[in-house]
C-alpha cells in the first residue's frame, strides 16, 4: 500500500501519538506530545472539553487541550457534552500532559483505548473549536493537525458548524475574541 499527502501525514501522527516507533516497538499513548501521561478510567464527564479521571492513586479533572467545546448553558453544549460521554465515560484512557490550568486541573491530550486522540476527534466531528487563543502549547504537528480538522468540519458543516451562526465559547463567555499568538517553534 502506497501513502502520500494527507494519508501519509495522519498515519505518522497517528503512530507517534501512539508512540509507535521506527522499530515497532510498542510504548505508550500520547508519547511525544507531552512529557507526562497518566492511566485511568474516565469517571465523569462534565461539559464536552472536561473530564474527571480516576486512576490507581485517586482523581484528577482533565482539561482537553487545545479545544474548546461550547458552554453547557450555550447552544450545542449538550451536544457536545455527549459526544464527550460517548467517547470517554467508564472507559480506560490515557492523558498526556505537561500542566495544569489556572483552576488547577490537568491540562491534556486525552486518548482512547485504541490510542485515539479524542480532543483530535472532537474537532473532526464538530463538537469544539481549536482554541488558537494557547496554540503555543501546542507541538506544531498538532497545531497544523487541530486547524485542519477544525477548517474541513467547518465546510462540511458537521456538528456544530451546522448552527447559522455558532458563537465561540470564549466569545459566549467574555463578549471577545482573544489575541491569538504568533508561534517561534
Amino acid at each position: 500500500m502506497k501513502l502520500n499527502g494527507i494519508g501519509a501525514m495522519a498515519l505518522t501522527m497517528a503512530l507517534a501519538a501512539c508512540g509507535g516507533g521506527s522499530d515497532n516497538t510498542p510504548v505508550a499513548c500520547g508519547t511525544g506530545v507531552a512529557a507526562h501521561t497518566l492511566a485511568g478510567t474516565a469517571s465523569a464527564v462534565h461539559d464536552g472539553d472536561t473530564l474527571t479521571l480516576t486512576h490507581s492513586t485517586g482523581t484528577e479533572q482533565v482539561r482537553l487541550q487545545g479545544i474548546d467545546a461550547p458552554e453547557l448553558a450555550q447552544d450545542w453544549g449538550s451536544e457536545s457534552r455527549a459526544a464527550l460521554q460517548g467517547l470517554a465515560l467508564h472507559q480506560t484512557v490515557t492523558i498526556a500532559y505537561d500542566q495544569r490550568d489556572r483552576y488547577g486541573r490537568l491540562l491534556g491530550h486525552v486518548y482512547g483505548s485504541a490510542c485515539e486522540h479524542l480532543n483530535l476527534r472532537l474537532l473532526r466531528e464538530g463538537q469544539a473549536w481549536y482554541y488558537r487563543a494557547y496554540a503555543c502549547d501546542l507541538p506544531a504537528s498538532l497545531r497544523t493537525a487541530f486547524d485542519q480538522a477544525e477548517q474541513a468540519t467547518r465546510q462540511q458543516r458537521r456538528g456544530l458548524w451546522q448552527q447559522t451562526q455558532p458563537v465561540a465559547p470564549w466569545v459566549f463567555r467574555n463578549g471577545e475574541d482573544p489575541t491569538v499568538p504568533v508561534c517561534t517553534d
